[in-house]
């Protein structure tokens, strides 16, 4: 089992990172900026639960400086961004159930977490509250955290 962030070629971010690629001025955007610039130079794949384009849609649509057309075209980037996208499976449903019954969090959530497992990527998530119930897992890192921190950075200084 890959137990650190440099071990890592993929990336699963949750809602939590994906949300600040679009409000900018919430607490840890510029990390999760540092993360879709390293996706967008190709230094890392990032996947994605089909969940994630509802989940961002609902946090933005409840964003009241935000309009309709302003929400819409939020959703629209992140499809033609070229994200690898997954759908759901039996087998991701159920070891997502197990994830969130075991760590006491959300099927929401644990989709995120079962989809970095079956792929051996990483988990990333801004939410510190999920990540310290998800800790006794490997692959799973806060966005804040050093060692993250440090693998961002090496990924932007290379060229």
């Amino acid at each position: 089992m890959l137990t650190s962030i440099f071990e890592h070629s993929t990336i699963v971010p949750d809602a939590s990172v994906v949300i600040k690629w679009f409000r900018q001025e919430e607490v840890f955007a510029e990390q999760a900026l540092a993360l879709r610039a390293a996706f967008l130079k190709g230094q890392v794949a990032i996947s994605v639960p089909s969940l994630v384009a509802y989940e961002l849609s609902n946090v933005l649509r409840y964003k009241s400086d935000l309009a309709t057309d302003q929400v819409q075209e939020a959703v629209q980037s992140l499809f033609e961004m070229g994200l690898e996208w997954t759908m759901p499976t039996t087998a991701l449903m159920r070891r997502a159930v197990e994830i969130a019954r075991i760590h006491d969090t959300t099927v929401y959530d644990a989709v995120f977490v079962a989809l970095a497992e079956a792929l051996e990527a990483a988990f990333i998530t801004a939410d510190k509250h999920l990540s310290r119930r998800l800790k006794t897992l490997p692959f799973v890192f806060f966005l804040d955290e050093e060692e993250v921190e440090k693998w961002l950075q090496e990924l932007l200084a290379q060229e």
